[in-house]
């Protein structure tokens, strides 16, 4: 997937969030340890450092949304990600979001603590991070 492709797709999602722009992700792309699960209306991208992981974005077009799209592509960079050595993932979502807590939450990641306004939404209000957290050794 083209990083003109990511930024579109990123702008589509009704993300509550800064959007990323298509530069971004060009310039993250080619790094060492970071890798992307990428279908057609949606994506993952996460960075591997030796045995620790990091979600990066995890994207689906507001038209796509609530049809298992997400859970898939989290599921698919779970096993790219073990492949490379990552032994436990991580990742940072804004208490607003309830919809991806909730998939985090059936795939087995755990609350491990909350980043006091660690965001801005759109608005420019700042917001609470839910940090969680799986083992992927479990999967």
């Amino acid at each position: 997937m083209t990083p003109e492709k990511m930024a579109q797709l990123h702008s589509n999602s009704e993300a509550n969030h800064r959007i990323w722009h298509a530069r971004e992700f060009a310039q993250i792309l080619p790094l060492k340890g970071i890798y992307a699960e990428c279908h057609q209306h949606g994506f993952a991208l996460a960075r591997v450092i030796d045995s620790e992981a990091e979600l990066l974005l995890l994207v689906t077009h507001k038209m796509k949304q609530n049809t298992g799209l997400a859970t898939n592509c989290l599921l698919k960079i779970e096993q790219k990600l073990v492949k490379n050595g990552a032994r436990k993932l991580s990742l940072e979502v804004s208490e607003s979001n309830k919809a991806a807590i909730q998939i985090y939450k059936k795939l087995n990641y755990k609350k491990i603590s909350v980043r006091k306004s660690y965001s801005r939404d759109k608005n420019g209000k700042f917001e609470d991070a839910v940090v969680m957290q799986k083992d992927l050794l479990l999967i």
